[in-house]
């Protein structure tokens, strides 16, 4: 597999509907033990196991939202004393 194989990225505008859709299918991979990304001629798979590092990053910035959710693991999963697991709570009020 040569390096571009490694690698899958897709931008596009979406409906919040759509992205509920998207975020639906990587829980369900996640539950399943595999995330599977293919295009038409691309497809990777990633095999999450043991620990998993979380990323969420919120932003606003006049009229201008961001929200980054990174996913980071290891082949070799880590041990509970490499990472502090810290629960993150997220209000449904809006603000």
């Amino acid at each position: 597999m040569s390096s571009s194989d490694n690698s899958f990225k897709h931008v596009s505008l979406q409906d919040s509907q759509s992205i509920v859709g998207y975020l639906e299918a990587l829980s369900a991979g996640l539950k399943q033990g595999a995330l599977l990304f293919c295009t038409e001629n691309k497809r990777l798979v990633l095999k999450p196991q043991g620990l998993i590092k979380l990323e969420v990053e919120a932003k606003r910035k006049d009229e201008q939202m961001k929200l980054t959710l990174k996913f980071r693991w290891n082949e070799e999963s880590l041990g509970e004393g490499d990472l502090a697991v810290r629960p993150m709570t997220m209000g449904d009020d809006g603000r």
